[in-house]
């Protein structure tokens, strides 16, 4: 039997993961043996404890207590508490998922200890290197003995570092490449048939009558120009179109409002009728806010895919973005921190038919991912 090490530390990996952990008990038990390992990197309750019990993952045999808050010093203590276990386990591969801190960590510590990484959406390029996970994608990609892509662009972007589907014995030199759909998608069909009305009920909020807004990216929540600018346009769009919106606010986020904006200012926001500011929310909260939306503004690289599987057009707070296929499927637009732009894409998608064509697999990228870690580690 296979021993594998599944690292995860942010909100997005454990519901991620929990894909893979279901596949795992319901057809792999007898040949693969998974250890899931927690970082720790994010601790709120309601960012790592609650996806772990809503998404039956396994508890983490380990869980590491962080005490770094930037991003070298979080790096280099999820490495030397990662060295300990690898140590301790040794495992017969470490799989990782995206583009965090903790994935890049993993990285580091598996080429380092020659232990296979098993890297699950690979291939992914913003082009931007400014951006701290654009960074730890390249790295992680460029250690990785199995590299599972979600789209096919992802397997060019591959191609055009010299990463190839090798036809020798799986190795950090002779890497497998393979398109396995999203696995995200595999995660939105499964929990979608578990939804319930309540948030709606809660927030007085009626079915594809209302906007969904999240932000988390450093990017927009530590440039306090951006962060300002972009309350002001949303709040601006929310009361042209008389459109409440949500709001689930990131810790993070929170912080930075709470700096940003003067007392009066911050009340002003937090009180707008528009605006519905609530606490994080679980991840099938969250796929119920998305299903009963009339569009999502984000800039989220996961809700951005999870507007698009829900059907639902996706404004995007960034210049740029990882996911081009819902770009030039016209049903995501980037719209930056321009206003104009904003409300420019926001008139077009009232008018637009939305057509949602299936780029992203076919629901089954875990069992996938399953058979073809048996298949070139066993």
């Amino acid at each position: 039997m296979l021993k594998i090490i599944t690292l995860i530390g942010a909100r997005p990996q454990f519901i991620k993961a929990g894909a893979i952990s279901r596949a795992v008990q319901n057809s792999f038990s007898t040949k693969l043996n998974e250890i899931i390992v927690h970082s720790g990197q994010h601790y709120d309750a309601n960012m790592s404890a609650v996806f772990f019990e809503q998404l039956s993952i396994p508890k983490p045999s380990y869980q590491f207590k962080l005490k770094a808050k930037g991003h070298s010093e979080q790096t280099a203590e999820i490495l030397k508490e990662l060295d300990k276990v690898l140590l301790l386990e040794k495992p017969d591969a470490l799989l990782v998922y995206g583009d965090t801190n903790t994935t890049l960590a993993g990285a580091l510590a598996a080429s380092k200890a020659h232990i296979p990484l098993i890297h699950v959406e690979a291939g992914l390029r913003s082009f931007n290197k400014a951006m701290p996970e654009e960074i730890n994608r390249i790295v992680t990609d460029h250690c990785s003995s199995l590299l599972f892509c979600p789209t096919k662009t992802a397997i060019a972007n591959l191609k055009n570092e010299s990463i190839l589907h090798s036809n020798l014995k799986c190795s950090i030199n002779a890497p497998k490449v393979y398109a396995c759909g999203d696995i995200m998608y595999d995660n939105s069909l499964f929990f979608s048939k578990q939804t319930n009305d309540s948030i709606l009920l809660e927030n007085e909020l009626v079915k594809n009558n209302f906007l969904l807004f999240t932000l988390h990216r450093p990017l927009n929540t530590d440039v306090l120009e951006r962060l300002r600018s972009i309350c002001s346009m949303l709040v601006n769009l929310a009361e042209k179109h008389r459109k409440p919106i949500v709001f689930p606010v990131h810790p993070r986020t929170l912080k930075s409002l709470k700096s940003s904006f003067s007392e009066e200012e911050f009340q002003a926001l937090t009180n707008h009728p528009y605006l519905k500011m609530i606490k994080p929310v679980s991840f099938l909260e969250m796929i119920t806010l998305e299903m009963n939306s009339q569009l999502i503004i984000t800039d989220s690289g996961g809700v951005q895919k999870e507007a698009y599987f829900f059907k639902k057009p996706c404004l995007i707070l960034r210049p740029e973005t990882e996911w081009v296929e819902v770009i030039q499927s016209g049903m995501a637009a980037l719209v930056d921190a321009d206003e104009n732009e904003l409300n420019r894409q926001f008139d077009l998608f009232l008018t637009k038919d939305l057509s949602f064509p299936q780029i992203f697999g076919n629901g089954n990228s875990a069992d996938f991912i399953c058979q073809k870690i048996i298949k070139n580690l066993s």
